[in-house]
């Protein structure tokens, strides 16, 4: 073979690193390549590429452990834990032993949670939080363990089912018509006690993104009073003041003559002082909150769906009780020492419109002793549910 041959046949391995293509490393010999120029350039520009990175990586390339068994917690480089996050993962730093920065297991990502929780327990470690894990040549890994927390199940907590009937056909369809547009001048029904009657256009406020009005809730709080003098046994004694009654007492300033007369025992056909608990809907600006005076606990409640408050308010349902068994008894009542709590821990609206609808709900719930078990999700039934027993001027 000649010295030309040769060379050619050489230059791939002996000229891989030069700037060149290795078969123009002889300008006299022809290039026999089956590829074009522009590829094989290509080539070596992306192998040089990839070595001069190599050349910048200093430590050693990672070693993998072949899996036989599950997949286990992630090893994470030592250089960038502090001591002081070793001393918070419960491990004691050592300075004297050496740190061995090699990845010696991986964890697969598809792996679930209970499958990497069940893995933890397989693994044998000194500490709760971090073990110092044996590597090879005598080196040592620091492999912070994550405490998995089991997961939680919700506990279920027993609510009424009656609180949560779903609508037969024939309900569904007195709704339905009660909301369509023939029907919005026509009079739906009319509530001869407190003579509120309910058109087409007024119940139109139960459906799905609206804003609740006086006349619906007023009656609601109606057909609730119904419902606890019908079946005494299963509702606590309550009072409902209508949606008027917190502007009376209070605009333009606090004036208890303004309300004096609508406690009257012949007009209430019973004692407000001998309720559990009145309830006291207010309307500010452009939203529906809840007062309430809790006599059996001598606590002054506010419920506000958005998770607000306003002491001016139960400082006036305060001032008013005083007042009220003053002019009815002739009886002074210390009301220093009730409670006045925002209650924080109660279901929030997560939109702009359904605030009358969470307050009725507060009333609803209260009134028959049970705590808030319901959420945003249940409004839209609440709507159809309540529009249902206004058309029936029953509450359920």
């Amino acid at each position: 073979m000649d010295y030309a041959a040769t060379k050619r046949k050489r230059g791939l391995s002996q000229d891989r690193f030069s700037d060149k293509p290795a078969s123009s490393s002889d300008s006299t010999i022809p290039r026999i390549s089956r590829y074009p120029a522009a590829k094989v350039r290509e080539f070596h520009a992306r192998r040089r590429g990839f070595l001069r990175f190599r050349s910048l990586v200093r430590r050693p390339t990672p070693v993998l452990k072949k899996k036989t068994t599950k997949p286990t917690s992630v090893c994470c480089p030592n250089s960038k834990i502090s001591h002081e996050a070793n001393n918070l993962f419960g491990y004691k730093y050592d300075s004297s032993k050496p740190i061995h920065d090699e990845v010696i297991d991986l964890v697969n990502e598809d792996s679930s949670i209970e499958q990497a929780a069940q893995d933890d327990k397989e693994i044998s470690v000194e500490k709760e939080y971090s073990s110092p894990c044996r590597a090879r040549n005598d080196c040592y890994l620091r492999v912070p363990l994550i405490r998995r927390s089991p997961r939680l199940k919700k506990k279920r907590v027993e609510v009424s089912h009656e609180l949560f009937i779903p609508l037969n056909e024939e309900e569904e369809a007195e709704v339905k018509s009660a909301f369509s547009v023939r029907n919005r001048m026509k009079v739906l029904v009319l509530h001869k006690n407190s003579g509120i009657e309910i058109r087409g256009e007024t119940l139109q406020c139960l459906k799905p993104c609206a804003w609740l009005n006086d006349d619906v809730i007023n009656l609601y709080l109606e057909l609730l009073k119904e419902r606890e003098t019908r079946d005494p046994q299963k509702f606590l004694k309550c009072h409902f003041f209508n949606t008027f009654f917190y502007v009376k007492l209070t605009r333009p300033g606090y004036n208890y003559k303004a309300v004096r007369r609508w406690t009257r025992h012949k007009r209430l056909g019973y004692n407000l002082i001998d309720c559990d608990i009145i309830f006291v809907p207010i309307h500010g600006s452009a939203h529906w909150t809840l007062a309430v005076i809790n006599k059996r606990e001598c606590k002054f409640l506010y419920l506000d769906s958005l998770n607000g408050s306003d002491p001016t308010i139960l400082n006036s349902l305060a001032k008013y009780l005083v007042d009220e068994v003053k002019d009815k008894y002739g009886k002074i009542i210390d009301v220093s020492s009730w409670d006045m709590e925002y209650i924080k821990d109660l279901p929030l609206q997560q939109n702009g419109y359904d605030c009358g609808m969470f307050m009725l709900k507060y009333i609803d719930f209260y009134s028959r002793g049970l705590g808030l078990k319901f959420s945003q999700t249940d409004m839209p039934y609440f709507r159809i549910r309540t529009a249902k027993e206004i058309l029936r001027l029953q509450a359920d």
